[in-house]
């Protein structure tokens, strides 16, 4: 796998406000964002500076990532160290490399659960480009977006170790086909088992498309999807309660030995009628009631931005709040995944990201969230990795709202441990990381995983940008 040529134009270490991948539209940044971003951007040229480095050398830095958080803490109005800080940094962090690769690179196994990439033979023409506004001298639309970089900015220049791929509704930007065989050519490379995938069904989709309800066994029995995944905003909009459009499904994927679904609820879709109604996750507690034998996550943790919840809702709290009223052993069934979720909170700041870890472990537990980062979207996911091993739940957070602490057993459990189990994956198993290892030989020559990050994030953050690339593509996404 040939290595780009390394940029030195980059000004951030990682993006600073929402990144969308053309399911939602962003709102842009806030003033807050832009000063952090303003701030990030001059603390790390001074420090690079101070270290005989060019700046693109030194966002690729450990110190550069913990430079960032202690301007997010800075910016809050929280300690930057002890008890009351929700991402404790030292200033040794910031101004030395190797203190900061100490500080972040604490070994965790990170299985992640929602991992996309664009299915490049599907748009020959470059119909498909989320990047076509954002001029790049090493990576060219659409293979920015494709398999060789994704699998170059999650298992090259990320810590993680095992990756489950998923898909969109409609087999659109990458069917069950170029799934699996993006899960085979990973697994191939690595002589072992670095990728899992998914069967994507739409109920509501006519017989015989990608996603379809007749599809489901092939994408079981011979794709090996290890879990279903659907969307309930396909197709003008499903509930998983409903008898007649879901039930059929889900009784098939529990007689095919399927034992879990995901589904992506919160985040509605500009491109699908009513989708803030049908990503609402009314629908968990019936279900799950009458599903005793399956698990049931809630992609994007339920997560709604702004004003887009149909009753006025913000965050997860509704989902949270269906929850706590479920009975303790249906609620144990159910499942946070935090894609693209974890990012955008983190963009809120550190208190505001305490807040959303310390309400979902209060109402689930460590054992029920599921870590994701809906990557390739955000670009390399080993910042929000960062981001979590340094996250804590200060402890005045603690005793004013009983949030449980996240401790160093809560984030194991969060970051791999509680998908591995779900997932079938034996974290102790032989796991090279890729031949002898071709993608590992890549990370270890480059310096590590942070080192090679081309710096960028794969979707539009404004609304003009959405639409400009909306337009370019005719109208739609798919």
């Amino acid at each position: 796998m040939r290595k780009p040529p390394p940029r030195d134009d980059a000004t951030l270490p990682f993006p600073t406000s929402p990144v969308s991948n053309m399911e939602w539209v962003p709102e842009g940044a806030t003033p807050k964002q832009r000063l952090t971003a303003k701030l990030i951007r001059e603390e790390t040229e001074t420090r690079a500076r101070r270290l005989g480095m060019t700046r693109g050398q030194f966002l690729r830095t450990a110190a550069a990532t913990a430079t960032a958080f202690m301007v997010m803490n800075k910016l809050d109005g929280i300690d930057q160290t002890g008890d009351a800080a929700a991402m404790p940094i030292k200033k040794v962090h910031c101004d030395d490399p190797d203190a900061a690769r100490e500080l972040l690179d604490k070994k965790m196994f990170v299985l992640d659960v929602q991992q996309h990439h664009v299915d490049t033979s599907l748009y020959p023409d470059d119909a498909f480009c989320f990047l076509e506004f954002i001029p790049s001298p090493t990576l060219e639309c659409p293979e920015s977006i494709g398999q060789t970089n994704f699998i170059r900015e999650i298992y090259i220049n990320s810590e993680t170790d095992v990756g489950v791929i998923s898909g969109l509704p409609y087999g659109l930007p990458m069917g069950p086909d170029a799934m699996a065989n993006t899960r085979d050519y990973i697994n191939e490379l690595a002589g072992s088992e670095r990728a899992l995938s998914q069967a994507i069904i739409d109920p509501k989709a006519p017989p015989g498309t990608p996603t379809s309800f007749d599809t489901l066994e092939y994408q079981v029995k011979t794709l090996k999807g290890r879990a279903l995944k659907t969307y309930t905003y396909s197709y003008n909009g499903w509930r998983l309660d409903d008898e007649v459009i879901a039930y059929p499904m889900l009784e098939k994927a529990q007689d095919l030995g399927l034992k879990l679904v995901n589904c992506h609820k919160g985040l509605p879709a500009i491109f699908a009628p009513g989708s803030p109604e049908s990503v609402r996750t009314t629908d968990f507690p019936k279900v799950v009631r009458d599903f005793p034998g399956l698990k049931f996550c809630a992609y994007h943790s339920g997560y709604f931005q702004g004003t887009e919840h149909p009753t006025g809702k913000t965050g997860s709290s509704e989902f949270l709040e269906l929850l706590a009223a479920m009975p303790v052993k249906e609620r144990r069934r159910c499942y946070a995944e935090i894609g693209s979720t974890f990012a955008i909170v983190l963009t809120q700041g550190p208190t505001a990201l305490a807040h959303f870890i310390g309400q979902l472990l209060k109402t689930l537990g460590s054992r029920n969230i599921l870590w994701g980062t809906d990557s390739i979207w955000w670009g390399s996911p080993q910042y929000l990795i960062d981001a979590f091993k340094t996250l804590q739940i200060p402890a005045d957070m603690q005793a004013q709202f009983g949030y449980p602490p996240l401790t160093d057993k809560a984030k194991r459990r969060i970051l791999g441990e509680n998908a591995a189990r779900l997932y079938g994956v034996k974290r102790g198993a032989e796991r090279c990381s890729i031949p002898e290892d071709r993608l590992d030989q890549v990370q270890a020559a480059q310096g590590g995983p942070r080192e090679g990050r081309d710096l960028r994030w794969y979707g539009p953050q404004t609304r003009r940008d959405f639409f400009a690339m909306l337009r370019r593509n005719g109208g739609t996404i798919g």
